[in-house]
């Protein structure tokens, strides 16, 4: 039976963790799931489906959640999750032990745990490339022998199937996606509203979260801010200004071969001869010959947010959601948002960093059983995400989340849209109440790539990703940012990439996608 073979790796995988790690690993599990749980798990028949979970397990379980924050693992990581695991023991008999990674180093320090075998129970994909995980084999199939229907009761009410489907690789799913914006509004300028007022432009009323307009509008705006203000910088581009600021669909996470305008075909296109790259970077171009970017801008590695935040710069661009406003004045800026183009839900929109149980899981019932905690208690929610109310947050005169006014503010917090299951976590203020019930609607309302839940194995071409990367890694920031004249610059770039197997990725991802639709 596939899960006795699977008991059977999961100790030599704790066997090896445990003489190699030795006390510096995570400890292991320290109980069985409950008698009722082993008979289940050990009927040859399969039907698992039958067999109820228990409520709570009978021994402790010690389970390791691993995820990233932007710096690593805040001050008062442990205070919080001795409040947590005070909840997930009475009600599930799970105690856990949060594994928090920075943004940077996130991604190797999970594939060298994983490779190591070493004890990891509930994970997050963000940084460590979901994909990749799958193709490695590191992830376990989260419906095996019923393991979602029996001890993930609620998930999938919480996510809706569509949802989970997604999250399919080669129709098996490996993970669960967490509650967000899957759409984004394309287009979008964040602007510092004071700059506004300084050129005459009405600023739009607080309950405003996103002005509707024209790019020509945007490019008056921009002119007059260069005008008014000629010594400050007027826009810093960012590495992902391409995707929000255009109507490409990304596949496989990379641009060597995606869709056009808005993916409402399934053909896979050469980005780099397309009307909507040199339409970008041309507009990029004529903004940097302006004087709206810094010379700098190109190998300055502050975020926008920092310079938006020290006043270096008026403008950056950002994506739309429902609560965009208040998100980015979170810098301490009164920020205006004006978006020219659609809210368009991308192919691997859902599935880009769902949460996964490895195959170094020291018992898949119980990280199940955790999952159904993260995914469906509120109390456990709003600790993992804000910490300890009345020392991290404090609930402000509409009942929405202050954290800021809190005590130990600054102590404790996550990213908070990472959190299996925000929605079921109270707004923070400045946000309407009914925020979460926006999010839906804007994710329902939204254009759809008709390739969503498309997953992409870049396994075939490993070796021309690989070289492209390189060669468009040479160009990308000179082109993208404006300091290159696109008429010149892409099609030398183009030129090297075809060379090095840009039309073997396109075919590639054309025969995937091809023969996904024809399976779906």
């Amino acid at each position: 039976m596939k899960k006795k073979l699977l008991a059977a790796v999961l100790s030599a995988a704790m066997v090896l963790t445990l003489t190699a790690c030795g006390g510096a690993g995570a400890p292991a599990a320290s109980g069985e799931p409950a008698p009722a749980a082993e008979e289940a798990a050990a009927e040859e028949t399969g039907d698992a489906a039958e067999a109820a979970a228990p409520a709570a397990f009978e021994e402790t379980q010690h389970l390791v959640v691993a995820f990233p924050t932007w710096t690593g693992a805040p001050a008062d990581t442990d205070k919080v999750t001795e409040e947590i695991n005070k909840i997930l023991r009475e009600r599930y008999n799970i105690e856990i032990e949060m594994q928090i990674g920075d943004s940077g180093s996130y991604n190797q320090s999970t594939t060298l745990a994983l490779s190591g075998g070493q004890q990891i129970d509930v994970l997050s994909t963000l940084f460590a490339g979901y994909a990749n995980l799958v193709n490695q084999g590191y992830l376990l199939d989260l419906e095996e022998d019923g393991l979602l229907e029996n001890y993930g009761q609620g998930i999938v009410d919480a996510i809706g199937q569509d949802f989970i489907d997604m999250c399919r690789v080669g129709g098996v799913l490996y993970g669960i996606t967490n509650t967000r914006d899957y759409a984004v509004g394309r287009g979008c300028i964040a602007i510092d509203s004071a700059y506004l007022e300084g050129i005459g432009v009405e600023v739009p009323a607080a309950d405003v979260n996103i002005v509707k307009t024209s790019q020509e509008e945007v490019e008056n705006i921009l002119a007059k801010l260069h005008e008014q203000y000629p010594d400050m910088e007027v826009y810093r581009p960012a590495a992902n200004d391409l995707v929000q600021q255009t109507p490409i669909d990304q596949i496989g996470g990379n641009n060597f071969g995606v869709l056009l305008d808005y993916g409402e075909e399934l053909k896979i296109e050469n980005l780099f001869t397309s009307d909507n790259y040199m339409e970008f970077c041309t507009r990029m171009y004529n903004w940097n010959q302006s004087g709206y970017i810094s010379k700098d801008a190109a190998t300055d590695t502050t975020s926008v947010g920092s310079l938006m935040k020290d006043g270096i710069i008026m403008t950056y661009g950002t994506g739309g959601k429902p609560g965009s406003r208040v998100q980015e004045s979170s810098l301490g800026k009164n920020i205006t948002i004006y978006q020219t183009k659609e809210d368009y839900m991308g192919a691997s929109a859902v599935a880009s960093y769902p949460w996964a149980i490895p195959y170094t899981t020291a018992n898949p019932e119980a990280a199940m059983t955790l999952m159904k905690a993260l995914y469906t208690d509120k109390d456990v929610a709003m600790l993992f995400v804000y910490g300890i109310e009345g020392q991290h947050y404090v609930l402000d005169s509409e009942g929405l989340v202050d954290t800021a006014s809190a005590p130990a503010s600054g102590n404790y917090g996550t990213l908070s849209w990472l959190y299996p299951n925000q929605f079921l976590c109270t707004p923070t203020s400045g946000n309407p109440a009914d925020l979460w019930e926006q999010v839906k609607a804007f994710n329902e309302n939204s254009k759809k790539s008709v390739a969503a839940g498309f997953a992409f194995d870049s396994t075939p071409v490993a070796t021309e990703i690989a070289a492209c990367t390189n060669i468009y890694n040479e160009y990308q920031k000179q082109l993208e940012y404006g300091f290159l004249d696109p008429q010149v610059g892409i099609p030398e770039m183009n030129d090297k990439m075809m060379a090095a197997g840009l039309q073997t990725i396109i075919d590639e991802k054309q025969a995937q996608l091809d023969a996904w639709a024809a399976n779906k």
